[in-house]
């Protein structure tokens, strides 16, 4: 169903009066489901104005907004010689590749028989509120309700049929998680990676933001670590090869290293595959324009891995059922209080995070929280309601720019780079559940398994593309590292799906106060204006 459509010349009264009635009648027929109004209407005007750049005011352009199974989409065509809008120079590029990876990313097409050059994008549609944990509360309702009604079946239908059938499925569905994980993680990083363009243009509050980010990490995880610790997660005790914590850690470093690149592949060595990206990645940055092809190559790749696993995270609450289904008839929920340990290992953890944060903040900008705090508070609220950072991304921003000062340059570049690639609480979920579920499968970790937890849990956080289910995604690679059974998988995606509501709040608002800092010490605050930041 179109819902929009302009065909006009290219002229500034065409492009501003077009692109703010595609933003009102996306409004209309998205009502509040739309991620970022604002965001298309930026990007539907700068393709405009690209177009009109290349032949002219007086070229006749189609918009046209279709609404149909798939989504909503907008369609900008220009009949003229091919020309690609969404090429730009390297010095450019660098808003342009973080902000793909935050909403979907444009594709550009050429008729030849009807000289058509094509530009069509996504839109951004937020889930609808809190619909997934609904379906996985629905799958656990009915996991026990079968369980209920297997106490009344004969013993040979529930052994013969009933939990081979279940306990088969959930073989396979896990299987093919795995099977994504692996390739969507690696492309991930390289196109992470690729996506900090020329690391020269960066500049100081780029270098900063993320020597600041990687020491969050770290705070992050030993603060994950502390408030586990009292668990008796960790044995003191060297692994079952022999030798000592030491060698056990000179191990791990040795182990990270691969001998070849393909092998890693071919035994699911996650860890390794995840080094030989980063290497590939680097390579690629520093090679720049002269392999536009292969990241071409690469990026098309990506997004085919990521819609592949965006539709088999669509399956979650039927793979939740059959994972639960599957504990309840084997009798293995002996230890299934233990998983209150992830909550409150998780909770602990960002709370210290989050306090260190703030300390630093107040320490580096010798102001008080009672004048740091009150700006975040509309951005907060965002995050909070939807639990997408994307939603709070202009208030955010405005917190940074109206209300600390801070140089839009930096806003700009600090801000949607950050909200790829610093998700510390999230890094601290998913190590303490693949923690505590390994505690549950194995027995207490040592503490050479801990610090390699800890290392694939920073490294998968990062890497996780920012898309809806992401801390799915990577339960695969978690449990391959960490040697936890496949079978508390559901487990880790209740617990994932409940606490994952609060991670971009806490995360944004970590990030505004590390951006800030980033700013203070950089010198890229706005010293003309009285602001917060001055000492």
């Amino acid at each position: 169903m179109v819902f929009f459509e302009v065909k006009e010349a290219l002229s500034d009264g065409m492009i501003d009066s077009c692109t703010a009635k595609a933003e009102s009648a996306l409004k209309s027929i998205a009502a509040k489901r739309v991620d970022s109004p604002v965001k298309c209407r930026l990007a539907l005007e700068e393709i405009l104005l690209r177009f009109r750049d290349s032949f002219g005011s007086d070229t006749i352009c189609r918009v046209k907004g279709i609404k149909g199974s798939g989504g909503i989409r907008f369609e900008v065509s220009v009949q003229a010689p091919p020309f690609n809008p969404l090429k730009t120079d390297e010095e450019e590029s660098l808003p342009v590749e973080i902000l793909s990876r935050l909403i979907a990313k444009p594709r550009y097409t050429y008729n030849e028989r009807l000289s058509l050059n094509t530009v069509t994008y996504s839109v951004g549609l937020k889930p609808r509120k809190n619909s997934m944990l609904i379906d996985i509360g629905i799958g656990v309702v009915l996991a026990v309700l079968t369980c209920l009604i297997s106490t009344e079946l004969p013993a040979q239908v529930n052994e013969g049929y009933l939990i081979p059938l279940i306990s088969g499925l959930f073989a396979k569905m896990s299987a093919v998680f795995s099977a994504l994980a692996t390739p969507l993680i690696f492309c991930a990083v390289i196109t992470g990676i690729g996506g900090l363009g020329d690391v020269s243009s960066i500049g100081k509050i780029g270098g900063r933001l993320m020597r600041r980010m990687l020491l969050s990490y770290v705070i992050a995880m030993l603060a994950m670590v502390a408030v586990g610790l009292p668990f008796g997660l960790v044995s003191l005790r060297p692994s079952s090869g022999g030798g000592n914590v030491f060698s056990d850690l000179l191990q791990l470093v040795l182990d990270i290293v691969p001998n070849n690149l393909v092998e890693p592949f071919r035994v699911d060595n996650d860890l390794q595959v995840i080094v030989i990206a980063v290497f590939i990645g680097i390579i690629l940055l520093s090679l720049g324009s002269r392999v536009q092809k292969m990241r071409q190559l690469l990026d098309e790749a990506s997004e085919l891995i990521y819609k592949m696993m965006a539709a088999i995270c669509k399956l979650l609450p039927f793979f939740v059922y059959l994972g639960i289904t599957n504990l309840l008839l084997s009798g293995r929920l002996s230890q299934i209080s233990n998983v209150a340990k992830i909550l409150i290992i998780t909770l602990g953890g960002a709370v210290i995070t989050i306090a260190v944060t703030t300390v630093r903040t107040v320490i580096v900008t010798k102001k008080p929280l009672s004048e740091i705090f009150p700006p975040q508070i509309p951005s907060l609220l965002i995050n909070l309601t939807t639990s997408s950072q994307v939603s709070a991304l202009p208030e955010s921003m405005k917190c940074c720019t109206e209300k600390w000062h801070i140089s839009k340059k930096a806003v700009d570049f600090g801000m949607p780079f950050g909200m790829v690639v610093f998700m510390p609480n999230g890094a601290i979920m998913l190590g303490a559940t693949a923690w505590v579920l390994t505690t549950i499968s194995t027995g207490p970790v040592s503490i050479a398994a801990l610090v390699k937890l800890a290392l694939v849990a920073m490294i998968v956080a990062i890497a996780a593309p920012p898309i809806p289910g992401s801390g799915f995604t990577v339960l695969p690679i978690l449990f391959s590292a960490c040697g936890t059974e496949p079978s508390m998988m559901p487990l880790a995606v209740i617990v994932i799906s409940t606490v994952g509501y609060l991670l971009p709040a806490m995360n944004g608002y970590c990030l505004q106060h590390e951006l800030l800092c980033t700013a203070k010490k950089t010198g890229m605050i706005e010293e003309n204006t009285e602001d917060v930041t001055r000492g």
